[in-house]
């Protein structure tokens, strides 16, 4: 075939025509149908091109819109957490405030109560020791009575004496004894 297309462009040639309208001639009809299609894809290529910018404006705004609604939604909630652990603390800090009064009130109580306590022992213990003063006082009292004295010890000495020696005169002494004391055992002042 190539030694046709050649003696064509050499008839063509001698005919006085030119390669370009040879060619025009061969493949004119194939050469437009090609300019037509790729004409045409390039067309559709733009096309597709563009809708593909048109959906990826439409996807990426979609996503903006999205991420500015998931954002405001998280600033929302993290407020509202925020807010909640605010009120938390502020509860907490109150009722701490709250306790460490009580322990401080019930301390103030337990202090009073223990000083109330100690001062009614005190004063309990000063009754109980006058009580035993007075009974020591009242007992060397009656000791201070019931003593024998040395002049009586000294005559029941002597009468003790008197009646080991077998002493006649024992009831003279005796009489003298009761003379000195009074007749009731207690001596004369």
């Amino acid at each position: 075939m190539a030694k046709s297309s050649s003696s064509a462009e050499e008839a063509v040639a001698a005919a006085g025509g030119s390669i370009d309208q040879i060619r025009e001639i061969l493949f004119g009809s194939a050469q437009r149908q090609i300019d037509t299609r790729l004409a045409q894809s390039d067309k559709a290529l733009k096309k597709a091109a563009t809708e593909a910018e048109d959906r990826l404006s439409d996807v990426k705004n979609d996503l903006v819109e999205r991420l500015g609604t998931l954002d405001s939604s998280l600033e929302t909630q993290i407020g509202d957490v925020l807010d909640k652990l605010e009120k938390a603390q502020a509860d907490i800090e109150q009722k701490l405030q709250a306790a460490q009064k009580e322990i401080s009130d019930n301390l103030t109580a337990l202090e009073k109560q223990l000083r109330q306590d100690l001062a009614d022992q005190a004063q309990d213990q000063r009754r109980r020791l006058k009580e035993v003063q007075d009974d020591l006082d009242s007992a060397v009292a009656r000791l201070e009575d019931e003593k024998t004295g040395n002049q009586d010890l000294g005559n029941y000495l002597m009468e003790i004496g008197l009646r080991l020696r077998g002493d006649q005169g024992l009831d003279a002494i005796q009489a003298s004894i009761s003379a000195n004391m009074g007749g009731d055992g207690e001596p004369k002042a």
